[in-house]
């Protein structure tokens, strides 16, 4: 199969435009017929959420030659390729901005203390920390990153180098979010109602959140499973363990992850080892594609 067959832009934005407007029209239907917070809506607006990994799935076993399908495939679920240091990295990284962002909103701005009852549950039962961990997996890495990581992040790399590609793809990772600002239960919904900066200021940390995927992604030779745990402990440790919070404490943190996210994205500017891991993968991508 041709290099045209499964690498084109033209397959690379038929899955884009796919998938955004799979997850849209499955987010609005409900916010529009005013079915929110009913049995049904609910049903309508998580089938949409599937969508980067499903439509992903569907291009790669028909798009990709069986070299290639296999190697994507060996990057989503090989554990030997993702290690122990990147995920160990993943954990330390994003409990460090927790733990600040912690101190900052509670000490220095004297906002009230996050329920915590994910952590609350881990503290008195560990026993229910791998049940945790298994919703906060489907609840975003599992629906997405077959599509983010494993089948755009690559395409777009060629075309716009490592931080242009990361950026592009943190913002249709952001608004591809859009229904969540206007279904109510949703953390978008909640900051929307709080005020539109602290609503908009969900996109440029998705965009530098997705540099910070990449940047592990890349040092795992694009381990698809690491993109994906990435994402899980984004969402987990400076999410998920804190909720439920205010939309003040929110904004603090998400601030101060912005902050963390711009300094190691910084860093892969700056850095020319990084950058010659960049090309490195770069060639590996280019030459998978022509032996297609």
């Amino acid at each position: 199969m041709s290099k045209t067959g499964y690498a084109s832009v033209r397959n690379l934005v038929m899955f884009l435009a796919i998938t955004l407007l799979w997850t849209w029209i499955c987010g609005f239907i409900p916010v529009i017929l005013g079915l929110t917070g009913t049995s049904l809506g609910t049903i309508i607006f998580y089938a949409g959420g599937g969508a980067p990994s499903v439509v992903a799935l569907f291009f790669v076993f028909i798009t990709y030659p069986e070299q290639v399908r296999k190697d994507y495939f060996h990057r989503c679920f090989s554990f030997k390729k993702m290690g122990l240091k990147w995920p160990l990295f993943t954990v330390l990284f994003f409990a460090i901005i927790t733990v600040t962002g912690f101190f900052i909103s509670t000490k220095i701005f004297n906002l009230d203390m996050p329920g915590m009852d994910w952590l609350k549950i881990a503290v008195k039962t560990p026993y229910m920390i791998p049940v945790l961990l298994f919703f906060s997996f489907i609840s975003g890495p599992l629906n997405e990153e077959f599509g983010w990581r494993g089948y755009a992040l690559d395409k777009l790399f060629v075309r716009f180098g490592f931080v242009g590609a990361s950026m592009i793809l943190g913002f249709i990772w952001g608004i591809w979010h859009l229904a969540w600002y206007f279904t109510p239960g949703q953390t978008q919904y909640d900051l929307l109602q709080s005020s539109v900066f602290k609503a908009a200021l969900f996109i440029p940390e998705t965009m530098l959140l997705s540099v910070v995927v990449s940047f592990v992604y890349i040092n795992t030779d694009r381990s698809i499973m690491a993109g994906a745990f990435v994402h899980m402990m984004a969402n987990f440790i400076t999410s998920q363990l804190l909720s439920p919070y205010s939309a003040d404490f929110g904004t603090v943190l998400r601030i101060i992850k912005m902050v963390f996210f711009s300094i190691l994205t910084i860093y892969c500017m700056v850095s020319d080892r990084f950058k010659e891991k960049v090309r490195m993968q770069l060639e590996t991508i280019k030459n998978s594609n022509d032996s297609g």
